[in-house]
């Protein structure tokens, strides 16, 4: 109230002071005063509601103010409380840390105690083994050196018939291993024109070890499987080709084809190696037009021989 009043003094002092009569000759004092006593309550009631707004304000910053002490006082309150638990903390923490160690040195005190005497035993344990063990060990070594020499001895005696035996039975082995002889050789002796697809039969036998070649057909059937080798000679006419296949099972093996064009009526040879079966049949055949030449000087021949079992 006494802030309000004195703000009260105030404005009418200066409006009093500011205030002057107008210098219109046509109003009258009345009128001035009239309308000055006018704007001095005007500026009393603007005043008035200015201090009301100011001490609503003031009272709204006193509350808040005030809700800030109290906001401090409860953060002071709650610092006091966290450093007090803070305190408890750590004094629980060291008490914990302070124990576990001395409960950790007391158990690993006495492990290593109960470690070291187990050690001891086990030393001990395995002292005795092996003290035992190789007693046990040279009583069997000297028990059996006895078994050992008679055994050596029968072994000595009995040596000389088993090397006897195996030089036996290794000369038995080499004669059941010897590559038995299979081998023929056949030809022509005039000369022959054949048309394609057709088998070449050389009639004329010179060798015919193992009986395994057939003049009548041409073919040779192997008695006994193993590695062949199979050769064809063959001789051309002046300005004739030759077109022939070695054929094992009815499939080409070797295929060969000449042309002569300098009236030399040259010579010439094929030659296949093959794994033939017992049974299976090997013979020369025609794959084209063929004019095969043959003379007292120029043989024309078909001929093979086992060269490995």
């Amino acid at each position: 109230m006494k802030l309000q009043k004195s703000l009260c003094l105030l404005l009418n002092v200066i409006v009093l002071t500011c205030a002057r009569e107008p210098s219109s000759p046509i109003c009258s004092r009345y009128d001035y005063e009239e309308r000055l006593l006018e704007r001095v309550l005007r500026n009393e009631l603007a005043l008035e509601t200015t201090l009301n707004e100011i001490v609503k304000t003031n009272d709204k910053v006193l509350d808040a103010l005030k809700q800030l002490e109290d906001g401090k006082a409860k953060l002071e309150s709650s610092l006091a409380v966290m450093e007090k638990t803070q305190i408890e903390m750590e004094s629980r923490l060291s008490d914990f840390i302070s124990n576990a160690s001395n409960f950790m040195n007391t158990t690993l005190a006495a492990n290593v105690g109960a470690l070291e005497k187990k050690q001891i035993q086990m030393e001990s344990r395995l002292s005795d083994f092996i003290n035992n063990a190789s007693n046990n060990m040279n009583s069997a070594l000297a028990a059996n050196v006895g078994t050992m020499v008679k055994a050596a001895a029968e072994i000595k005696a009995n040596a000389s018939v088993t090397v006897q035996q195996l030089v036996n039975e290794v000369h038995i082995l080499k004669d059941q291993l010897k590559v038995p002889t299979i081998y023929f050789r056949a030809r022509i002796t005039t000369a022959t024109d054949l048309s394609s697809s057709l088998d070449v039969i050389f009639p004329t036998v010179e060798v015919n070890e193992g009986q395994g070649y057939d003049p009548s057909s041409g073919k040779f059937t192997a008695s006994i499987p193993g590695m062949y080798l199979f050769s064809v000679q063959y001789c051309v006419y002046t300005s004739k080709q030759i077109s022939l296949d070695i054929v094992h099972q009815g499939k080409a093996l070797q295929r060969s084809y000449f042309y002569d064009g300098a009236s030399n009526y040259p010579c010439v040879t094929m030659q296949v190696s093959a794994s033939i079966a017992m049974g299976h049949q090997v013979w020369v055949r025609t794959y084209s037009t063929t004019n095969l030449y043959a003379d007292s000087y120029r043989y024309t021949s078909f001929s093979g021989t086992l060269i490995h079992v």
